[in-house]
């Protein structure tokens, strides 16, 4: 949980006379109130262990939702061979992902349980395909191959029991040329973080690149905060609010959820499809990139609280 979050909570638990201890080397935070203890293990325990768990899993997320005709995008699951030896044969794996390589043209690996956008590559080429497969398995149990969608822009909506409390858009981040400076010096004023993800991001560039007069230059294809992204929450009134909402309760009742994010892509053709569903909410870098949002993700986490303890 990250230090922004933290503080929220501590802030919470004084407002509501709710006791906050932490435990495990900060992994277990144990809230207590009268007679009623509930703990916090990235997770709130708000939410039932097999619908944490599916949320948690991008190939089950899409399973479960697809049984229930729900719009969300598609994924085959690879699962490493070293873990599944006795079932899967290595070859079977390749054959699989040479298929949907030639079917799709382009392909998004990533592992299948992941966050953040660490370790989701996008693929061009059948040499990249199979050299990402290789490497991602040797970190993970299972990984999901996805198609690339052409994304015209990325939403988050917070759940909390049948309804959406905010929706806020995310931008990849860019910057637009003078035809004097180069991308190196361009991106100095957007404050990007400074973390993995933007470096990987930064070496596929050519930095000493000048753009021209007006030409916008993305810094990536994911729409990450994590990686630079912007945020800007949506108002209720947004011709687009009401059909990412209807969707994301959707989402949220399938998989009998009460407290996740659920990330929503609008694609160019103006589409929507469920992307993923979250149950560790993470507000800390939206707390300090959009105006107010320290105020609303602590009103969010108040609403969770009086749910959990019952105020």
């Amino acid at each position: 949980m990250n230090e922004e979050t933290i503080k929220i909570l501590e802030e919470l638990s004084k407002e509501m006379d709710i006791k906050i201890e932490i435990l495990s080397y900060g992994w277990i935070f144990k809230l207590s109130k009268g007679d009623k203890v509930h703990y916090i293990t990235g997770n709130f325990d708000i939410n039932k262990t097999p619908s944490s768990k599916i949320a948690s899993d991008k190939y089950a997320t899409y399973e479960v939702l697809k049984t229930q005709n729900i719009s969300v995008i598609n994924h085959v699951m690879i699962f490493n061979p070293e873990e599944r030896k006795n079932y899967i044969k290595e070859n079977n794996i390749w054959d699989v992902v040479e298929k949907e390589f030639k079917k799709q043209g382009k392909l998004v690996i990533k592992p299948n349980y992941g966050y953040e956008g660490k370790d989701v590559f996008l693929c061009k080429t059948i040499d990249d395909v199979r050299k990402i497969v290789k490497y991602l398995l040797n970190k993970n149990n299972s990984i999901s191959i996805c198609p690339f969608y052409e994304i015209k822009k990325e939403y988050r909506a917070f759940y909390l029991d049948g309804e959406i409390s905010l929706i806020y858009e995310k931008e990849k981040p860019f910057v637009i040329g003078n035809g004097k400076d180069k991308i190196k010096d361009l991106i100095k004023d957007l404050r990007l973080p400074h973390n993995e993800i933007v470096r990987n991001n930064l070496s596929k560039m050519d930095l000493e690149y000048v753009p021209r007069n007006s030409e916008k230059i993305e810094l990536s294809w994911k729409h990450n905060l994590h990686g630079g992204a912007t945020a800007k929450v949506l108002k209720k009134d947004d011709d687009i609010y009401k059909k990412i909402e209807e969707l994301a309760i959707k989402a949220g009742s399938a998989l009998d959820i009460t407290f996740a994010t659920i990330d929503i892509i609008n694609t160019n053709n103006n589409e929507l499809y469920v992307l993923e569903i979250n149950s560790g909410v993470a507000t800390g870098i939206f707390s300090k990139k959009v105006e107010n949002g320290r105020k609303l993700a602590k009103d969010m986490y108040r609403k969770v609280l009086e749910k959990v303890f019952e105020i």
